[in-house]
């Protein structure tokens, strides 16, 4: 089940999980890259932090999703998806997302 989260509320929905998430980026030459990241948010974009091939990903392809797992108090994850704001330095570092979508989604039973 999922529960659609309007990009105005996801600053907010996002402070129940923590000031920490997942960031998955895709890889051509296999699978996702993820990267633990702390996460901080400017004017509605996210900012997060990436390594040297994740950014290399990010560079070729700049989609990605955050992902902030289920908690004790929170029973569904929150799912950001959003697209690089800007230039990706090839060392890895910051990196500013636009969002351009987000769910809560409950984890399957089991």
């Amino acid at each position: 089940m999922s529960m659609q989260v309007e990009l105005h509320e996801i600053e907010a929905a996002a402070r129940d999980y923590g000031t920490s998430a997942y960031v998955l980026v895709s890889s051509a030459s296999g699978p996702p890259r993820v990267t633990h990241s702390p996460v901080a948010f400017v004017g509605g974009d996210l900012i997060v932090a990436v390594g040297r091939r994740a950014a290399a990903e990010l560079a070729a392809n700049p989609a990605c999703s955050v992902l902030w797992p289920a908690t004790e108090s929170q029973s569904m994850s929150l799912i950001v998806d959003g697209t690089v704001v800007g230039r990706v330095d090839a060392d890895g570092g910051e990196v500013r997302l636009a969002p351009s979508g987000a769910v809560r989604h409950r984890p399957a039973a089991g």
